[in-house]
């Protein structure tokens, strides 16, 4: 592992595997330090502090595809039509179609690029740059037990609807939710951030849950959400239904 890495609150950083399926675009992550991801197709949480690439089999030299080989700092997230990413592609049947633009740092090479050995039908995976640098195949990246998918279900479970990806500020919220008075944002991550925790919108709410928070107190997390819903006037987003006790 890089000793730039070792750092135990580094390697818990959250990182976003995304299937580059043309080296164009690969190329312009590598030049013009973005890379887009069409809305409508986005994974249902495409906040992370990295994003990584996974090469497809349409990448030379054949040793790069199929693999994850580089991966890079992200710096913030826009929300903008094709036709404002690419303007010399403006008559393109998508263009006026919404992408999310992720600005990213240089791109950076694994020391050991990861192969998709035998499952290569890969789609967006989050995980983290503890499990991206010591990852020898793909499956490795994934989690089974990833806080914010319990949270997710949590509300949902509690009657709740929570909404993926509303950027507040630069950086999108993981789960946001609508109230009479405003919204609240949630972030599911160990570090706070003072300049993205900073740069919220008008009437928007920010609360940031740990991931060993959700594992060991789910019961009192939910109960922080409830206070701040409370307290911005109530749910707007509330589903008729039997509301599970917590425990």
């Amino acid at each position: 592992m890089d000793f730039a890495y070792s750092d135990p609150h580094l390697q818990r950083r959250t990182v976003l595997v995304a299937v580059v399926n043309q080296p164009e675009d690969l190329r312009r992550a590598a030049s013009d330090g973005w890379y887009r991801i069409p809305q409508r197709r986005a994974p249902r949480r495409i906040g992370a502090d990295y994003l990584a690439f996974y090469q497809t089999g349409a990448f030379q030299p054949k040793e790069e595809s199929h693999t994850v080989t580089w991966f890079a700092p992200v710096q913030r997230y826009r929300l903008l039509t094709r036709a404002e990413l690419l303007p010399q592609e403006t008559d393109h049947p998508r263009a006026q179609d919404y992408y999310f633009r992720i600005d990213i740092g240089p791109l950076q090479r694994l020391d050991h690029p990861i192969p998709a050995a035998t499952f290569r039908r890969v789609t967006f995976i989050h995980t983290t740059l503890e499990r991206l640098l010591r990852a020898e195949d793909i499956t490795d990246l994934r989690r089974d037990d990833d806080p914010f998918d319990t949270l997710w279900q949590a509300l949902r479970d509690n009657r709740l609807r929570p909404l993926p990806n509303r950027l507040v500020g630069d950086w999108p919220a993981d789960i946001a939710l609508r109230a009479r008075n405003g919204y609240l944002g949630i972030r599911c991550g160990d570090e706070t951030d003072k300049v993205r925790d900073a740069l919220l919108p008008d009437r928007w709410r920010l609360l940031r849950l740990a991931p060993g928070q959700i594992a060991d107190d789910l019961a009192g997390c939910l109960r922080r959400i409830a206070a701040e819903l409370i307290d911005l006037g109530g749910s707007l987003d509330t589903v008729a239904g039997p509301v599970p006790k917590l425990r």
